[in-house]
C-alpha cells in the first residue's frame, strides 16, 4: 500500500507542478480518466507499462515517481517512513543502516558508490 501511496502523492505533485489536469494526464498517457482517478487515490494497480505512459505524459523518468517524497508533502507523513524502514529491515539491512535516494554531485556520487559495495561486501545486501 505505502508503494501505491507513493506514485499517488507524486503523480498529484507533477501534475500540479505542470498545471494539468487529470483529464489532461489521462489523455496523454491513453487511459481514462476514471482510471487516473484510481491511481491517484492509491486504489488502482497499473502495470509498469501504465506507469511507463504516466511517467512520459508528466515528462518525467519514471523512478521519479516510485521515489519517496519528501516528509511534509501534501499526502506522505513520517509514519509512511516509517512503513519504509519496516521494509528496509525485512530486505536485511542491519539496525543502523538505511536505503536512501539523494541528488548529489559526481564526486559524491563517486563516494557513495564506495560506501554501497562495502555495505554490500559488509552485511551481504540484496540489491
Amino acid at each position: 500500500m505505502v508503494h501505491k501511496k507513493i506514485l499517488c502523492i507524486n503523480i498529484m505533485r507533477h501534475l500540479a507542478m505542470r498545471g494539468m489536469r487529470k483529464a489532461d494526464l489521462a489523455a496523454k498517457a491513453n487511459v481514462s480518466i476514471s482510471y487516473i482517478s484510481d491511481v491517484t487515490n492509491a486504489k488502482g494497480n497499473p502495470s509498469l507499462e501504465t506507469m511507463a505512459a504516466i511517467a512520459d505524459a508528466l515528462e518525467v523518468p519514471l523512478v521519479t515517481l516510485l521515489t519517496v517524497p519528501p516528509v511534509g508533502t501534501d499526502g506522505w507523513d513520517a509514519s509512511l517512513a516509517d512503513t519504509l524502514l519496516k521494509d528496509d529491515a525485512k530486505l536485511g539491512l542491519p539496525p543502523g543502516f538505511r536505503r536512501v535516494s539523494a541528488i548529489v554531485s559526481d564526486h559524491q556520487a563517486f563516494q557513495i558508490a564506495k560506501w554501497h559495495k562495502s555495505a554490500h561486501d559488509r552485511f551481504k545486501i540484496k540489491d
